[in-house]
């Protein structure tokens, strides 16, 4: 084998360079620079995926092929869209949609008007085929297309309409339990709520009696007043004076004090027997229930 010339081992020299991976880092940095070559790989991957997608999304709508039918379309399994609206998904979600109702709806309805025909009408039909049948065929599918297309707006507007009134009429949220909560559970309770919710917020000190007595004629009340937030925090929790418990705390808006009832034994008249009644009217006065 000849010896490679002083030029030849120059261009060799100069190719193997140039082939080389090229590696600007000093090798004091080389664990930072290792996180730039993985992020590099997960652009390849995204990259590829979207290669993948696109290579779905191509649809052969109205290809001649197979007698006249579409070839069809390549599409995902039905749980990679299902429910989607938005987005690639949803894209695809379309779709599928518009295949399905092709295949079940148009090419039916092609089929049962060919049935239809008389046999006269048929060898008519077959005689002409050469002359018209694309023509027909072409129209057909622009006529499916077009009326694909108003049911889809159709169901979209819908479903539009739906989610606006989702967000403008929120279902009410039901509670009908005694929840008892410490200081960010207070908070949490009359923020983390609807700004029409109300939250009552009983105040107790377990240490009395008086507290017993309101928390036992409170329990009807929690129950038949599901929509109403009830809960009840320990006074030291919350730093709340002794000398007004038991205390009924009413919020709205969440957060706002709409009524301040401190030491509520005294809002009760003496002539009345104290039960769950009495304090209702109390609650019922001051607009908590």
């Amino acid at each position: 084998m000849a010896s490679k010339t002083a030029a030849q081992e120059e261009f060799d020299n100069i190719l193997a360079k140039a082939s080389a991976p090229t590696d600007f880092a000093h090798r004091d940095d080389a664990d930072d620079y290792k996180y730039d070559k993985e992020n590099d790989e997960l652009d390849e991957e995204e990259e590829f995926q979207k290669l993948r997608i696109d290579e779905t999304m191509k649809m052969p709508l109205f290809e001649r092929s197979n007698g006249g039918l579409s070839a069809g379309l390549k599409l995902p399994h039905k749980d990679f869209d299902n429910g989607r609206t938005t987005g690639v998904k949803g894209v695809i979600a379309d779709a599928r949609s518009f295949e399905e109702a092709r295949r079940n709806t148009g090419w039916r309805n092609r089929f049962s008007r060919g049935n239809s025909l008389s046999k006269v009408d048929k060898r008519t039909s077959f005689i002409n085929k050469d002359g018209g049948s694309d023509v027909d065929s072409a129209s057909d599918d622009e006529e499916f297309l077009e009326r694909w297309r108003q049911q889809r707006r159709q169901e979209m507007q819908n479903e539009g309409k739906d989610i606006r009134n989702r967000r403008t009429s929120p279902s009410v949220r039901r509670y009908g339990r005694f929840d008892e909560v410490d200081a960010m559970g207070y908070l949490d309770a009359i923020e983390k709520v609807g700004r029409e919710t109300v939250v009552v917020v009983f105040v107790y000190d377990d240490a009395c009696a008086v507290s017993q007595v309101i928390s036992d004629a409170l329990i009807p009340l929690v129950a038949a007043n599901p929509t109403v937030h009830f809960v009840r925090v320990h006074y030291e929790d919350i730093e709340f004076d002794n000398a007004g418990v038991p205390a009924i705390l009413a919020y709205k808006n969440q957060g706002d004090l709409f009524a301040n009832l401190t030491y509520i034994i005294d809002q009760i008249p003496e002539d009345t027997i104290f039960d769950t009644q009495a304090l209702r009217d109390v609650l019922v006065r001051h607009q908590v229930l």
